[in-house]
């Protein structure tokens, strides 16, 4: 119960903290974006500290140098650049709220159905009930949210294209999830830092993003040159 309560208190203060980067100004959000990623950086570090020895220098090249720009440093400055420069905070704003839903829903699903694993050596909780649970309802919710004023769209003109969004997001933000615990397990570590309690390190908590980010601008950019 305990665990419970401080994992949620942690939660909620996470998320007040995104609100007031997507909220505030233009400079609050690169300022903790920019936070972030300097901690999943560190904690990057940390973790590649823990590697196996490898005797390939592409090896080493590619998991020391190549990994964090393209996997960390990347996603967080297209973040940035979306919202900021091409002034598309909404969009990134619905993004989050996606991968936030999707992940409480198949937890929820997971844990009241989830029998068949996904892939145990990987990620043991994770189950196909869960995920399709998380998926399903998640895009039957957006369906209902983008309704509201605020993620009115002149490039997601329609409900359906909205929900199409919510598909991709889900799925490549579900990679992005198993990616980051493979790299854990490559590791042998179970989280990637502590400084958020019951959660683990922000690498655990963007983890899905650095994935969605990219999929999801490609997925917006399409749909703004069909139109």
């Amino acid at each position: 119960m305990k665990t419970l309560l401080l994992r949620t208190l942690t939660g909620i203060l996470y998320l007040f903290v995104i609100g007031f980067a997507f909220f505030f100004s233009p400079s609050s959000l690169i300022s903790v974006f920019s936070l972030f990623l300097f901690i999943a950086l560190f904690e990057y570090i940390h973790l590649a500290q823990k590697f196996p020895v490898l005797k390939s220098k592409m090896q080493r090249i590619t998991l020391h140098l190549l990994l964090p720009i393209v996997w960390i440093i990347f996603p967080v400055a297209l973040l940035i650049y979306w919202c900021t420069i091409l002034n598309a905070t909404n969009i990134m704003v619905a993004l989050f709220i996606i991968l936030c839903m999707n992940d409480t829903l198949a937890y929820v699903f997971g844990s009241l159905f989830g029998k068949h694993k996904i892939y145990p050596k990987i990620s043991p909780k994770k189950s196909w009930e869960g995920f399709f649970g998380g998926l399903i309802f998640t895009i039957i919710a957006i369906y209902f949210l983008i309704h509201i004023t605020y993620f009115q769209s002149d490039i997601f003109t329609s409900p359906y294209i909205w929900m199409s969004f919510a598909f991709v997001v889900i799925i490549s933000g579900t990679f992005g999830d198993f990616a980051e615990s493979m790299i854990k397990r490559f590791a042998q570590q179970k989280d990637s830092g502590a400084i958020l309690p019951g959660h683990g390190g922000i690498l655990d908590r963007i983890d899905s993003m650095l994935f969605a980010v990219p999929v999801g601008f490609i997925y917006w950019g399409i749909v703004a040159l069909c139109q």
